[in-house]
């Protein structure tokens, strides 16, 4: 009988260490220092590739007008090597839209691009940092709050998650 339940025990575990590998919510931490929220979610859609959503909210002060908004993101990762998929070398595409309001000036942000990256998972705990081209298209009320961005320019990312 306790060699029955060790076994069922160790099966569960396994069954437990598998699955963490299948899905990951993420939290970026730089973003909270610029007063915005980005989370993510990952999951897997084959043995090697993934897709990831990303939502984030930003509320901030700039030259006397306070900004809130929010975002959304889809990302598809392909792992590039022979390791569990969610763990290492990965290069995929990637869309996204943003939009914020101050007073009546609204400024919205679509890009689009290409992003290279290495995801490490110390289960649970995940870090994912990946950077890429991309092209943005910033849409402003006033011509003076472009930003100047509007083009190709360089999308970075940092994560911190957990796996499960």
């Amino acid at each position: 009988m306790k060699k029955m339940m060790l076994t069922a025990l160790v099966a569960v575990i396994t069954m437990v260490s598998v699955n963490a590998q299948e899905n990951i919510v993420k939290f970026n931490p730089l973003a909270l220092v610029v007063g915005s929220l980005e989370l993510g979610y990952e999951t897997t859609i084959t043995d090697k590739s993934s897709i990831q959503v990303d939502l984030g909210y930003v509320n901030f002060d700039s030259s006397g007008l306070d900004y809130t908004g929010f975002g959304a993101g889809l990302q598809y990762r392909m792992y590039l090597q022979e390791k569990d998929v969610l763990v290492g070398w990965f290069a995929g595409p990637y869309a996204s839209y943003a939009s914020s309001k101050a007073d009546d000036l609204k400024v919205s942000v679509l890009s689009g691009g290409a992003v290279v990256g290495y995801q490490w998972n110390w289960n649970p705990i995940t870090l994912d940092l990946y950077g890429g081209p991309g092209y943005f298209s910033i849409d402003a009320d006033e011509q003076d709050f472009d930003f100047g961005f509007d083009g190709f320019g360089l999308k970075l990312g940092f994560s911190i998650g957990y796996s499960f």
